[in-house]
């Protein structure tokens, strides 16, 4: 009896394996596909050069303190001596911490990066459940990374559907 339960579980389970449907996406295909990301994207690398530039500029600031006291450095007191080292290193951790509010993990360009492409992400999110409720798709991989999909049909790839869905919704 229990050989029998157990047959009829794997059969069923078999079957119901069988009865689901996959699909596959290419979400940064879609993502590049969307002028509003590529518009994000731009207004990020603008936002970054633009950092960059004043942390140079920073950094060129403290290279010439740093400059200026060895060439004084002979002359002065050992008082003068410390006091001019003291504003180098609170210089350069003003730097550090302009570095840090501008590219750390809670930084400024952080921010503005999920800012911008959190709801581009949840739209093409909301487009593959609708689009997966549609046609019937218990599973949707994402193909993009590469990881773990050795081999896919390209018929399954809905990215195309994924990308008329976000066109037509605009």
């Amino acid at each position: 009896m229990k050989r029998m339960v157990l047959l009829l579980l794997v059969f069923l389970t078999a079957g119901s394996l069988t009865a689901q449907n996959y699909a596959v996406i290419h979400s940064q295909n879609i993502l590049n596909s969307l002028p509003e990301y590529t518009a994000a994207q731009e207004k990020i690398a603008g936002l970054q050069e633009q950092y960059q530039q004043k942390l140079q500029d920073e950094y060129n600031v403290l290279e010439e303190m740093f400059q200026q006291y060895q060439k004084e450095k002979a002359g002065l007191s050992p008082e003068r001596r410390r006091v001019r080292e003291q504003q180098i290193m609170d210089r350069e951790k003003d730097v550090k911490a302009l570095q840090e509010q501008y590219f750390g993990q809670e930084g400024t360009l952080a921010k503005t990066s999920e800012v911008l492409f959190k709801p581009i992400q949840e739209s093409m999110e909301e487009a593959i459940r609708y689009i997966a409720g549609r046609k019937g798709y218990s599973l949707v991989l994402d193909i993009a990374s590469g990881m773990g999909v050795v081999h896919y049909d390209p018929q399954i790839d809905i990215s195309n559907l994924v990308v008329e869905r976000l066109q037509s919704v605009r």
